[in-house]
Parts: C-alpha cells; structure tokens; sequence
C-alpha cells in the first residue's frame, strides 16, 4: 500500500502538533509545596464569595484570552508600565448578564503594580459582550 505525498505532509502536520498554527501550548500553574498547602483552612463557600455560574465564567474566559492573550506582552516606551498592563492581577473585573449576552468589564488599578498616577493612560480599560455561544459579539 503506497501513501501519497499528501496523506504524509497533512499526517505530519497533525503529529506534529498545533505549534504551526499558533497554539499556546498551556503550563500547568505553579503548585506550593506541601507544608504551605497544609496550612491552608477553606473557608465555607458562602463566606466572602464571589460566585460566577458557569456561563459567566465562560465568558470571562473568552474575553480575557481576548484581552490578555496566553504569552503576550503589552510594550511600550514605559517599560514599567507595560508589564503592569501585562499582568492579569492589574485589572478589576466585572461580569454583567444582560438577556443572553454578558458583559465582561476589565478595569485597570495602576496602583497595584506601583506605576505612578502621573503617566497619562488612554484606553486602558475594555469592555466584552459575549453571547452563549461564547463569540464576541462586540468590544468597547
């Protein structure tokens, strides 16, 4: 049985991954170790919460691999303060449902990464309508 040269070039293409076609390939997060881990007491899930339902978390997700892409830099002649907007913790976030679309709301807090208030910011902050299908359907 012969093969043709395209059932090989398409069956590399597929072994060899989606690195070709700009997959991020995901690291696990880092873990503490043990003795950190033990000293850890969950609190009872009402305490404090902040409760996402699945649909809204998945529309986080969409804008914010949108917004903050895996692996990418912000950059700029402000070395400090493009890897503040790099960051993920720099921004307050806000989820909004509204008939079947939500509303995801990146805020940024300059503060957080210690950047001066003096540095004049625009457009910044971003704002995501995601439909249950989890496309964007527009972006502010």
């Amino acid at each position: 049985m012969t093969r043709s040269p395209l059932f090989i070039v398409a069956l590399c293409g597929v072994l060899s991954g989606c690195s070709l076609f700009g997959y991020h390939r995901y690291t696990r997060p880092p873990r503490a170790p043990a003795e950190e881990a033990a000293r850890v007491r969950f609190p009872a899930p009402g305490e404090g919460a902040m409760k996402l339902d699945g649909p809204a978390l998945a529309a986080l997700q969409v804008a914010l691999s949108d917004f903050l892409p895996p692996g990418a830099k912000a950059s700029g002649p402000n070395e400090a303060l493009a890897r503040c907007l790099s960051r993920q913790d720099t921004y307050d976030v806000t989820v909004v449902k509204q008939d079947d679309l939500h509303f995801v709301f990146f805020t940024a807090r300059l503060d957080r990464c210690g950047v001066p208030p003096e540095p004049v910011v625009l457009d910044i902050d971003a704002a995501y309508a995601v439909d249950v299908q989890g496309r964007i359907v527009d972006v502010n």
